[in-house]
């Protein structure tokens, strides 16, 4: 049994995790073939053995008595295929081809024949990496809202990557400041936490000094709203305020 050739994705497979059409994929993968090409043609040091077979390997499928064209695709090209892309894209490529490679890395390890589960375990991960994929979205589109602090869109970034991989990628911020509610700030000077609200607005107090936004359920309603909470600095202020 030849590992080597086991171990390459399908370009129907890679196309389907990158979320674009198989016809858009190879027009790329030749384009990355011209670019290896020349590399290969043009070194200078004899050392350098770029073979583009190393990473895309010509190949067909038939369909409806039809045969068509596809590549297969080693690590090293879906490596390449990853640096060709940017932002929370290349991330979940990567997750997806790195947990796809060790997949089959296990199943040689174990001497299992790799098709017989094939099937059953695609549709499993590609149902689970979708999951992923969903879930990851909506931390970014909450992460895209203006009025959140740029420490919990740092936040909800890094839980998107997580989500894709599996595992913690980006860092997350250090430990964030001590923040009191309009309620909690009412309680301090004896007043409503409407009245608070108030003077910070009428004292132009919501800025980034005195506090931010937090993203939290609404008391009301299931949905999550934005939120203004303050900062320790504020206090001074307000007690200039209120004399």
């Amino acid at each position: 049994m030849n590992k080597q050739i086991e171990q390459t994705l399908d370009s129907r497979e890679v196309a389907e995790m990158l979320g674009k059409e198989h016809k858009n994929l190879l027009a790329d993968i030749r384009g990355y073939l011209e670019e290896l090409s020349l590399l290969k043609s043009e070194e200078s040091d004899s050392r350098l053995k770029i073979q583009p077979s190393d990473f895309f390997q010509k190949s067909s499928y038939v369909k409806r008595g039809k045969e068509y064209p596809c590549f297969k695709i080693t690590k090293k090209g879906c490596e390449f295929t990853a640096h060709k892309l940017t932002g929370i894209k290349g991330t979940e490529f990567t997750a997806r081809y790195i947990n796809r490679f060790h997949d089959m890395e296990n199943t040689i390890r174990e001497g299992i024949p790799q098709k017989e589960k094939a099937d059953t375990q695609d549709r499993t991960r590609i149902m689970e990496m979708n999951a992923r994929s969903r879930m990851a979205q909506t931390y970014l589109k909450l992460a895209q809202v203006d009025t959140l602090s740029g420490t919990y869109k740092t936040i909800l970034t890094a839980k998107a990557a997580e989500t894709l991989a599996g595992e913690p990628i980006l860092p997350l911020p250090k430990s964030e400041r001590k923040v009191y509610s309009a309620s909690e700030i009412g309680e301090l000077f004896g007043i409503s936490a409407n009245k608070v609200g108030r003077i910070a607005n009428e004292c132009h107090l919501k800025t980034e000094k005195y506090g931010e936004y937090r993203r939290s359920k609404s008391e009301h309603s299931v949905k999550e709203v934005d939120t203004w909470v303050y900062f320790e600095s504020v206090i001074p202020e307000l007690e200039r305020i209120l004399g």
